[in-house]
């Protein structure tokens, strides 16, 4: 085993450290901002554009099927978007797979009821800047980015519920 010097020791953990400030800052950037409009196609084969769900609060997730995170924030957010949807809830969720068959087995066993977009060649989520998963952008009616969350650990939902049913009472 080889030892790592100090120098190189503090290299790395401010290049670490970097790393995570640039995830802090591309999503405080998109905060307060227009969402950017984007169309891709659902796994049930209809093209779905961003804009045409104005006038409802979006949760945007941006998820991959090898990420154990992201498919306990969908179990999650689905909940809520079933318990919401006639206040005008909505659940978008991206899939960054490379492969759509990824996409669509993953979507198949969780029972998905919502509609699941997949981002093949990652446009939309360099659009978003998207650095890791999962992360749920939250879009507000008039199709503002309210807040951007990247991760997720159980009691999360908690926050997101909390900012979901602000949004509604605005």
């Amino acid at each position: 085993m080889t030892r790592i010097s100090a120098a190189t020791r503090s290299t790395l953990v401010i290049a670490a450290l970097l790393a995570v400030a640039t995830a802090v800052v591309a999503a405080t950037r998109l905060a307060g901002a227009e969402a950017p409009d984007f169309v891709l196609k659902s796994l049930s084969g209809e093209n779905l554009r961003l804009s045409e769900y104005r006038g409802e609060v979006v949760m945007l997730s941006f998820w991959a099927s090898w990420c154990g995170d992201c498919r306990a924030q969908l179990e999650e957010l689905g909940a809520m978007r079933a318990r919401y949807e006639e206040a005008g809830v909505e659940l978008l969720a991206v899939s960054l797979d490379q492969n759509r068959r990824q996409a669509d087995e993953l979507a198949t066993g969780l029972g998905m009821s919502y509609p699941v977009l997949h981002d093949e060649g990652g446009e939309v989520g360099r659009l978003y800047d998207v650095s890791r998963m999962p992360v749920m952008v939250l879009i507000d009616r008039n199709g503002i980015i309210r807040e951007v969350f990247e991760g997720f650990r159980r009691g999360n939902e908690q926050q997101y519920l909390e900012r979901v049913q602000a949004l509604l009472r605005e």
